[in-house]
């Protein structure tokens, strides 16, 4: 969603709270739609309790995405670095490949995977891109062929490898849950629930004066709608047409640029397959 298109949404839901005001002193004028005006204008504050809840939940639901969408980031490039720096304690030959293939993993996920866990498109396997799970599967093969017979290699550093292994795998796997959005059946209820109540507020105001009316109404259709845009930024957290900040690869970036610059390999940031 991109900030046109928010304020786009913005102004068509005061827009639509405003009619709902004119139409509701219309029909009131002929025939009262509140039989009791004088306790009116209390009636909004009780039925907007149960939506405010529910929307509440779900903001609250959409940051906690947010928040654990930039930890499996940060995890993620992490996970790349630690793989990189265990690697110079294996022969040279392989030291050279796994950095050569943590290289092409990097710039996969900086390329392809961010789009793909944004929109779901050419969704590989994990929900990403199929060119990085193509790249995420070579790294755990070129660690394998560490297991060889006769390579001078301690149990240590084989360990640990195979474990941050695991643990690129299961970041990357945490980055994509967080990168699935809401429902469309959610959206709907939350999108039909907040133009009811906007109605049901209008209704109950058309005894006041109108331009309390409207204040009224439309100030609660803008808080719903700004509520609505924050949830749907919140919940698209690598989305590029987001109106608030996105989370950027900028620890992958970074994890790339110290594998190249610490890997004793000149070539390693040579053309991937």
């Amino acid at each position: 969603m991109s900030l046109l298109t928010a304020s786009i949404i913005l102004i068509a839901t005061v827009g639509f709270a405003i009619t709902a005001c004119v139409v509701t002193r219309r029909r009131n004028a002929t025939w009262p739609l509140v039989r009791n005006p004088d306790h009116a204008s209390e009636r909004p504050n009780d039925l907007s309790f149960g939506y405010s809840i529910i929307i509440g939940f779900v903001l609250l639901a959409a940051l906690g995405t947010y928040e654990d969408a930039k930890v499996a980031a940060t995890a993620e490039a992490q996970a790349v670095t630690a793989l990189s720096r265990t690697a110079l304690q294996i022969p040279a030959g392989l030291r050279d490949d796994l950095d050569h293939q943590l290289v092409c993993y990097a710039r996969d996920v900086i390329r392809y995977d961010w789009t793909a866990g944004t929109d779901g498109s050419g969704a590989g396997a994990l929900g990403g891109s199929p060119y990085v799970d193509a790249s995420a599967n070579r790294i755990p093969q070129t660690i394998q062929r560490v297991t060889a017979p006769g390579i001078p290699v301690r149990d240590a550093t084989l360990g640990a490898l195979i474990e941050q292994s695991e643990q690129l795998s299961r970041a990357r796997a945490d980055r994509l849950d967080q990168a699935q959005r809401l429902p469309e059946l959610f959206w709907l209820m939350l999108v039909i629930g907040g133009a009811i109540f906007i109605v049901i507020s209008a209704v109950m105001l058309s005894d006041e004066h109108a331009y309390l009316q409207m204040l009224i109404t439309g100030g609660t259709a803008l808080l719903i709608a700004f509520t609505l845009i924050l949830i749907g930024s919140l919940d698209r957290p690598f989305s590029s047409e987001s109106p608030l900040p996105v989370i950027q690869p900028v620890a992958m970036e970074r994890a790339l640029a110290g594998v190249v610059t610490e890997s004793p390999d000149p070539a390693v940031d040579r053309p991937c397959p």
